[in-house]
């Protein structure tokens, strides 16, 4: 029996409501790692962030000596500032806002219906696609620099999915504020400030083919969005990095190989998402919509697509870099499942949502319990290094590494403490804890059922062979 309005409605806030709690637990079981350490500190001084002045000097060397992405940085550093439980709740209403704006951007200004199915698809897409998820949605600072820039980036695409759907009057408010928003949507991130170019211009395309009136807040969006590009890409700071990664690759090859790691990305992570969206989309011809229906799919599709072959300009794709490509891509498959009817063929996508979902609820059980497990030893470690910071009066350091399982814990695959204590992660780390040097001797980690690591089994060796020591040496 068909859910009514209502019920539709709470099972749907019901639904928000858990993305959000589960967010915030991981949040509140993620601690400082890597570069949190550093952004606690201005780059200009080395000193504690403690005031927006200071905040801003620190962004303003950043920008010269390092990179032009200052506006997602003002949030990394800023939240230093203050309790983590600050940034636990502002990050889980992001991660939960970004599911809705995409939600938004497949359904546009279409009240009345709480589509359950979709925003499920969309949150499963979310959850399993990214290979880097705790990096760019848990971790402090790769989730203010990934995260919160797809957010930004897909929320000012917002107004241009509700105009193609249908136009609306506008003033020349409109068209500042529109100018204003593109500034720093523009400014957000390299490539998913690029893919939402791409999606700006495609709209525009598309509405002077269809020979429409195209709005003057269009332009003056457009407009802001590649200033704010412009401004990101210019920063002196980008250029003086660059010189640190002299890449003597003849020019061929070198594009070649960056455009194969691309494709490299599609196919290692995206290509259910690809595959997905071709079937949908296929259902949806079918069904012959309006110009439009068919149009928006493709135009975030490009978007997506353009998002990550700007990757070709950089030296290095990083897992991380693809979040706006693959939360674009998610979006396209989205505007095409809200727009499929039939029965029959809603009763299909509800069983395959099912199945994805169950799915989901393995990854999730295997997620908390690694994201748990590696907190506690944290916290262990923790508790070890302020005794003996307090006891040695600053003194050198050593303790150990910490290793989690999955992609879904914010520390994996990214530095913690090591056996070199002289690069800055590690040198803010020292200064964190007051002490001379921080580094590692060993690497520590914990069961986990389905995986092997090679740190737990040299330990365990270890445990076992010490242990065969005392008893013979008892005998």
């Amino acid at each position: 029996m068909p859910l009514g309005t209502n019920h539709r409605k709470m099972c749907f806030r019901l639904l928000a409501g858990a993305v959000f709690a589960l967010m915030l637990l991981y949040n509140c079981l993620t601690p400082y790692i890597a570069d949190d350490f550093t952004f606690a500190y201005s780059f200009d001084t080395g000193l504690r962030l403690q005031s927006l002045p200071q905040l801003i000097q620190s962004l303003a060397f950043h920008y010269m000596e390092w990179t032009g992405r200052v506006v997602v940085k003002f949030f990394a550093q800023g939240f230093t500032m203050f309790p983590k439980i600050i940034f636990n709740l502002f990050n889980a209403a992001a991660y939960l806002a970004l599911g809705l704006v995409i939600y938004r951007l497949a359904r546009g200004r279409r009240s009345g219906r709480y589509d359950i199915l979709t925003f499920l698809l969309i949150e499963a897409a979310l959850w399993e696609i990214s290979p880097a998820f705790g990096q760019t949605n848990l971790w402090m600072c790769g989730a203010c620099n990934y995260l919160w820039a797809t957010l930004g980036c897909l929320a000012f695409l917002l107004p241009w999915r509700y105009y193609l759907q249908k136009p609306f009057a506008s003033g020349r408010k409109t068209a500042v504020g529109m100018a204003v928003a593109g500034l720093f949507a523009g400014w957000l991130s390299e490539n998913t400030s690029a893919g939402m170019l791409v999606c700006l211009v495609l709209c525009i395309g598309f509405l002077l083919v269809q020979k429409k009136r195209v709005p003057l807040w269009m332009y003056t969006g457009f407009v802001g969005a590649l200033l704010g590009f412009v401004i990101l890409i210019a920063a002196p700071g980008n250029y003086n990095r660059a010189d640190d990664f002299v890449d003597t690759t003849p020019f061929l090859t070198k594009y070649a190989v960056r455009f194969l790691n691309c494709v490299d990305m599609l196919w290692e992570n995206a290509l259910p998402l690809l595959l997905v969206f071709a079937a949908l989309y296929v259902l949806l011809w079918w069904q012959k919509p309006s110009p439009t229906a068919l149009v928006w799919p493709v135009i975030l599709l490009l978007g997506g697509l353009g998002a990550n072959f700007a990757m070709i300009l950089s030296p290095f794709y990083y897992d991380r870099s693809s979040h706006g490509v693959f939360s674009l891509l998610a979006a396209a498959c989205a505007a095409c499942v809200v727009q499929l009817e039939g029965v029959q063929l809603r009763k299909l996508l509800a069983a395959g949502t099912a199945c994805i979902s169950l799915i989901c609820l393995f990854d999730v059980c295997n997620a908390t319990y690694d994201i748990a497990s590696y907190w506690m030893m944290y916290c262990t470690r923790e508790s070890l290094i302020v005794a003996e910071a307090a006891d040695n009066d600053g003194a050198p350091i050593v303790t150990y590494g910490i290793e989690p399982y999955t992609r879904w814990c914010g520390a994996f695959d990214l530095p913690d403490i090591r056996e070199n204590g002289e690069d800055s992660i590690a040198l803010a780390r020292a200064k964190w804890y007051g002490v001379a040097e921080l580094t590692a001797d060993e690497v520590r980690t914990y069961p986990f059922p389905g995986h092997t690591n090679a740190a737990y089994e040299a330990g365990y060796e270890q445990s076992d062979s010490e242990a065969e020591t005392s008893t013979s040496e008892t005998q």
